[in-house]
């Protein structure tokens, strides 16, 4: 029975696999559970798929690395396949750069199984640079997923989001947006475009679904970022996709804030009152968010402003199957 399920997404990834197989060949787990590797070729054009094979064969370990293709250009498409091929309960997002310590599935598998409640865990990133760092680097490396992304280790569903680098999440949480055909309003990396928020998108579905986020200081990985990364240009590029992704989460955040003011109450028809005044309140005012609460307080009863509908209706669908 597989336990684990570690998902490696690759684009031309050949200079980067055999570094992050070798940390993953290296994993101890005491054989106190089954782990597999499932690699998605996502359109390589170089050796990637041929290295990762050749590498693996030539190892004497009996982890199965399953390599799986997905022609649909996107780092959301390629985990969406992953996800679906994987045979573990709990999937492991490792991207093609990320170098887990020995212990990570370990420390990984030990506090899921302890904590029922939380549905993603995150880690703590070390940086390994192919070239000097630039003199932003310290100031700017967590939007690289390096570093601490929190002081301390515990609950950090207030900040609403872990890094996809590295994200434990239960695979029941993926399968249950599967099964209401979740359209996702963002997308990751598309080759060589920076488009971001994918991450963040699931780890608010993992709030919505009454599961809590985790920082754990001792689940460790390296973070191997290559020189043109580095680059001004690339950093530019990396925070024009991070804007554009923001006011989707933010309909994400005022949503959860709602779902969690009704928690107990048997009726929000107060409530949705008040917010709907509020949202005649912010028209009068010109303030933009005047959408965003009118089409809270209409729920899915009639759609007002198309993306917020979008997540109301796919909750709502997800509450009631699981009341099913």
């Amino acid at each position: 029975m597989i336990n684990i399920s570690i998902i490696v997404c690759c684009y031309n990834s050949q200079n980067v696999i055999i570094e992050t197989l070798k940390h993953l060949a290296n994993q101890r787990t005491d054989h106190r559970f089954e782990h597999e590797i499932v690699l998605v070729d996502n359109n390589c054009s170089d050796e990637t798929v041929i290295s990762a094979r050749q590498f693996w064969d030539q190892l004497e370990i009996t982890t199965n690395l399953n390599i799986i293709s997905e022609p649909t250009p996107g780092l959301s498409h390629a985990r969406k396949k992953g996800v679906n091929r994987s045979k573990g309960d709990l999937v492991v997002f490792c991207d093609d750069d990320n170098w887990l310590q020995e212990d990570y599935l370990s420390i990984a598998y030990d506090f899921m199984q302890e904590h029922p409640e939380v549905g993603g865990l995150g880690g703590q990133s070390i940086g390994v640079l192919e070239s000097a760092a630039p003199e932003w680097w310290d100031m700017k490396k967590t939007s690289y997923a390096v570093g601490e992304q929190s002081i301390h280790s515990g609950d950090v569903s207030t900040r609403g989001y872990l890094w996809g680098a590295g994200l434990v999440i239960r695979k029941e949480i993926l399968l249950n947006l599967e099964k209401v055909k979740y359209r996702s309003l963002l997308s990751d990396r598309k080759g060589e475009q920076l488009n971001s928020g994918g991450d963040s998108e699931m780890c608010k579905w993992i709030l919505l679904m009454n599961y809590k986020l985790w920082y754990l200081k001792e689940l460790k990985f390296y973070h191997f970022i290559t020189a043109n990364r580095l680059e001004d240009t690339y950093l530019e590029k990396l925070f024009e996709g991070h804007s554009k992704a923001q006011p989707i989460l933010n309909l994400y955040d005022r949503f959860i804030v709602y779902v969690k003011g009704n928690e107990g109450i048997r009726s929000s028809i107060l409530q949705d009152f008040q917010i709907f005044k509020k949202g005649v309140k912010y028209f009068y005012e010109k303030d933009t968010r005047w959408k965003e609460y009118i089409q809270l307080a209409l729920g899915s009863r009639f759609k007002f402003y198309p993306d917020l509908f979008m997540i109301i209706r796919t909750y709502q669908k997800i509450k009631n199957f699981s009341l099913k």
